[in-house]
């Protein structure tokens, strides 16, 4: 009976087991889990006992995603899938997480903060336009005010964007809140799975690239792959997913709190020019035309002269020195917008990658 009800040997059904390990991965504490699952599934599994499940399980998926990587690294892992899928992307990101001592028993021993690198890997259903379907860039990113909440935020998340310019908020005249219109409908989330590892950069790709091959996102007609500055998720793409003919797309809020912070860290006290700087080189950026901004930001770090090696991170010339460099980053790729612009034969061709640096 236990065979035919696919009970493990804690007794739980498959169902049951896969929301009790989803519930503890997301919950802040394996109590706080264990009281969702009583109060939302009437199903009683006490805290250590969740530990221990979800541990186990963890591990399980660990085996199998090794050894996944280990066939595909021998030319030996076939897809799951037999049909193509018509639209595939993958977007890496990275973060921190707070860790204990392994091997301490109970209780926090040695906590720290350790990088993390997340790939989410996801189907699509989209059309393909002939021109481009959104040639303007998003209303918000125009608004003084929301431009400035915009650069300030993914500064707190992390962002490289230093400088005064997260602190400041221009004293323009906000732009009104456009009516709400009807949403447009935009590409439609199939399938996702996720690559979550604390591995060296070198091993989260090649996990990475396992993915992509045991989905068949390879096969996929368009696919595109989405990432911000770091140097590591370039390095990923140009080694796995360039030869698979993948798009890489630059997370383009991460450009505008460069662009942003850049242009205050330049213009100093003058926000009305500091203003039209960001406006100039945002809409040259969302447009291709990225000579034009690069000209921008050669002109800016030749004005402010080249940053002190001693210097913080909020000098001037140290921001507007780490905006250039953002862009050179990146070598030999493509590059156009996380919007709806890979969607368009003609953004992929125009946003050719950094070459004219």
């Amino acid at each position: 009976m236990d065979q035919k009800l696919h009970l493990g040997t804690e007794g739980y059904s498959p169902t049951v087991l896969r929301k009790a390990v989803r519930q503890a991965g997301k919950a802040m504490s394996f109590r706080d889990a264990s009281d969702d699952l009583e109060e939302l599934l009437q199903v009683s599994i006490c805290p250590s006992h969740l530990l221990k499940l979800a541990e186990r399980i963890g591990r399980e998926w660990a085996s199998v995603r090794d050894a996944d990587v280990q066939a595909f690294r021998r030319g030996r892992l076939t897809a799951d899938y037999a049909q193509a899928p018509t639209v595939a992307t993958v977007m890496v990101d990275g973060g921190r997480v707070q860790t204990r001592d392994e091997a301490s028993g109970r209780g926090v021993l040695n906590p720290a903060w350790r990088e993390i690198k997340v790939a989410c890997c996801q189907t699509l259903s989209s059309r393909v336009h002939a021109a481009d379907p959104q040639p303007e860039p998003p209303r918000k990113f125009l608004d003084p005010v929301q431009a400035a909440r915009l650069a300030a935020e993914m500064k707190a998340r992390g962002g490289a964007a230093t400088g005064r310019a997260a602190k400041e908020t221009t004293p323009l005249k906000p732009q009104p809140r456009p009516r709400r219109r009807t949403a447009k409908r935009g590409p439609r989330k199939l399938v996702r799975t996720v690559v979550a590892s604390m591995a060296s950069s070198e091993e989260f790709g090649w996990q990475v690239a396992a993915e992509v091959q045991r989905r068949g996102l390879d096969r996929a007609q368009r696919k595109g792959y989405i990432c911000d500055g770091q140097k590591y998720n370039w390095s990923l793409f140009e080694f796995h997913l360039l030869p698979l003919g993948f798009i890489a797309i630059l997370d383009f809020l991460h450009l505008l709190a460069y662009l942003y912070a850049a242009a205050h860290a330049i213009e100093g006290k003058k926000a009305a020019a500091a203003w039209g700087s960001y406006e100039r080189w945002l809409r040259e950026a969302w447009a291709g035309q990225i000579s034009k901004v690069l000209a921008g930001l050669r002109a800016g770090c030749a004005k402010l002269g080249p940053p002190p090696q001693d210097c913080s991170d909020d000098d001037p010339r140290k921001v507007v020195a780490g905006a250039l460099g953002m862009w050179r980053t990146i070598d030999n790729g493509w590059i156009t917008r996380v919007t709806a612009g890979w969607d368009c034969p003609s953004a992929a061709r125009r946003s050719r990658a950094w070459s004219s640096r």
